[in-house]
């Protein structure tokens, strides 16, 4: 076991160690959060690009709330109503 440790860092040293190994993995969860929402909107407005006019009616959108928001960039949020 003597030979898996480090006695030339200090427990200060170990500890922002930790700290940054935590700050890592929370941008990784970011990342993939981020990721996953764009892979959800993609899917979302492609969905809504192949609806009917009477399916659009159902919830009141129009054809150019289609446009408006498939002309929208996936990393954008989409634009207020």
């Amino acid at each position: 076991m003597a030979g898996l440790a480090h006695p030339s860092l200090t427990n200060a040293q170990l500890s922002h160690l930790g700290i940054q190994a935590r700050q890592g993995a929370g941008l990784l969860a970011r990342l993939a959060g981020t990721l996953g929402v764009w892979r959800r909107r993609i899917r979302e407005r492609a969905v809504l690009a192949d609806m009917t006019d009477r399916e659009l009616a159902d919830f009141g959108a129009s054809r150019a709330d289609v446009y408006r928001e498939t002309s929208t960039p996936f990393w954008r949020s989409p634009p207020p109503c």
